[in-house]
């Protein structure tokens, strides 16, 4: 889906491509699964266990303290990964910490441009698809930059100061790049928060 943009409260307003393009992202797996080639339980089990170990390493480490730290904290998604990303950015309203979240089709999409080098600019994009459509934008950010991908591309990733992986094989359009954008999103913020309550909250 991250290759989608337009706004899927208006579905009804859709065009047929756009359908179609919605038909392929919810059925590919769906497709995969039925043919025997694709295992929900077991691939779930993988990208737990590949999230668990990210969540021990350095990276996220730092990522957790610049989420306390950076004077402001934006995600920037498309609108597919909207419904785990505000559930993270409400658990973190909780934790006193305002995180912003701009979507592909929101009027704040230049002003990532703007975000100053004390700033903390978050790229959720499973297939790197999104990032590679907002590759201007996230250039000119000078806010540290940490991408949230399933998907190999060094050169893209040379942009970032943080990668974080939660594997690999979520290209556009491949049966998998759905599972990551939907359970992997979700599991990986979920820790994400997590981590940050138990690191800062007295009452944890």
């Amino acid at each position: 889906m991250a290759s989608l943009s337009f706004d899927l409260s208006q579905y009804d307003d859709l065009s047929d491509e756009q359908r179609q393009q919605l038909r392929r992202h919810y059925l590919s797996y769906v497709k995969a699964e039925n043919a025997g080639a694709a295992d929900l339980h077991k691939e779930l089990n993988q990208i737990y266990g590949t999230v668990d170990e990210l969540m021990q390493t350095e990276k996220v480490e730092r990522l957790i303290s610049l989420l306390h730290t950076s004077a402001h904290v934006v995600l920037f998604a498309t609108e597919a990964s909207q419904i785990s990303l505000i559930e993270f950015q409400l658990g973190m309203r909780v934790e006193g910490r305002k995180v912003r979240l701009v979507t592909e089709d929101s009027s704040d999409v230049n002003g990532i441009g703007a975000l100053s080098p004390n700033d903390l600019l978050i790229v959720v994009t499973t297939s790197n698809g999104f990032a590679r459509r907002q590759r201007t934008n996230i250039i000119r950010s000078q806010a540290h930059k940490v991408i949230v991908t399933a998907s190999d591309d060094p050169e893209l990733h040379s942009h970032f100061d943080e990668v974080l992986s939660m594997g690999t094989g979520a290209e556009e359009g491949t049966a998998l790049h759905r599972i990551y954008a939907t359970y992997g999103v979700s599991y990986l913020f979920d820790r994400l928060f997590s981590k940050y309550a138990c690191t800062y909250d007295p009452e944890v």
